[in-house]
């Protein structure tokens, strides 16, 4: 089969390589019928996440249609249409049992390399999917009738903006403010606006990217490039500041800019990803404005992901605005340069 792989250095080639095959009793081999190149993806091939290993299949993102199950599938069936999880639980644990499927004690992920599992991941004619009665959703009732595209990002950045909005416990009336307008920030600041807050303020440094969020998400995006964070929230909030803010970014200069952006007694959720930086946190501060720091660790998909497909299902948002790139997943050399460019949101990808 044709898939993406890992070829060292911080690139990627299209291969042909060996068909996944069931190895344990809860697989489910999926035929994918649209996947994703998605930020997390180079922070593989960049070093920011270690241990993808050459030859590896990358990505995570995808939606498919089920060809071959093990012995203990129960609840999937021969080629019924079904979305992926990248984040692989287990569903017996107890963070499981408690709906913390992104803490749970055997967790592995899709595509993203040695410390998550070695998991092959999606950017491929075929992926097998472990646990599948637990990591993949079918697409049926309410749901069928979503294309594709619609539910491709179900099983990671939509869910993780729903997760982003849930856990950072936005009010009515909520002033929120999200550091970042890649793909991650777009969806934390559209499930932001679900909580009724009075103001989503969408802040970033790169102009192309505030100016796709205002015109094709219909988002108040701010282009803080020549512009302090604090001083744009303070301005658009008469000196208030926000209520929440979210860092989208994964960067030590997005977290300081949330918690300036706060007011005192403000929450700050941390959902971008995060490696080996380090950050001196200014503790007497902290403590004397009471700040709520949260990290959101692994997004929480599967507590979400029903929430973020029925909006969608509703008409509630539309999360094909946030596609710019429909490319072959021979092309996929061609997407990760885009995407690495930022001339891209987000590439979808056909096998």
């Amino acid at each position: 089969m044709r898939a993406v792989v890992y070829a060292g250095d911080g690139t990627v080639r299209v291969d042909d390589i060996p068909e996944p095959e069931i190895t344990e009793v809860g697989d489910v081999i999926v035929e994918v019928r649209k996947t994703a190149i998605c930020g997390s993806d180079l922070h593989l091939l960049d070093g920011k996440t270690p241990g993808m290993r050459p030859g590896g299949v990358i990505g995570h993102e995808f939606i498919g249609k089920v060809a071959e199950l093990g012995a203990n599938v129960f609840k999937h069936h021969q080629d019924t249409r079904v979305l992926g999880s990248f984040l692989i639980s287990c569903g017996a644990c107890r963070h499981c049992i408690a709906r913390r499927f992104n803490f749970c004690t055997n967790r592995r992920a899709l595509g993203l390399g040695t410390l998550t599992g070695d998991l092959d991941g999606a950017q491929a004619e075929y992926v097998r999917v472990p646990n599948a009665d637990v990591n993949l959703r079918l697409l049926g009732g309410a749901l069928s009738g979503l294309s594709d595209e619609e539910a491709l990002f179900g099983g990671d950045i939509l869910a993780t903006g729903f997760y982003a909005a849930s856990l950072s416990e936005i009010k009515r009336d909520d002033v929120v403010v999200v550091i970042g307008a890649g793909p991650v920030g777009l969806f934390c600041a559209a499930a932001a606006g679900r909580f009724s807050p009075s103001k989503v303020l969408l802040l970033d440094q790169d102009p192309a990217r505030v100016a796709f969020a205002r015109e094709q998400m219909g988002l108040d995006a701010i282009d803080v490039s020549s512009s302090d964070a604090q001083a744009e929230v303070a301005a658009a909030t008469e000196g208030t500041m926000a209520d929440v803010a979210m860092d989208a970014v994964g960067s030590v200069i997005a977290v300081k800019d949330a918690m300036k952006c706060v007011r005192d007694g403000g929450r700050v959720t941390v959902v971008g990803v995060y490696g080996a930086e380090r950050y001196e946190l200014p503790m007497g501060v902290a403590w004397v404005r009471g700040i709520d720091l949260r990290f959101s660790g692994m997004a929480n998909v599967h507590a979400h992901w029903d929430d973020a497909l029925l909006a969608v299902a509703k008409g509630d948002l539309d999360p094909t605005k946030a596609i710019t790139h429909r490319l072959s997943l021979d092309q996929a050399e061609e997407g990760y340069a885009l995407f690495r460019a930022r001339e891209a949101m987000k590439v979808v990808l056909t096998p």
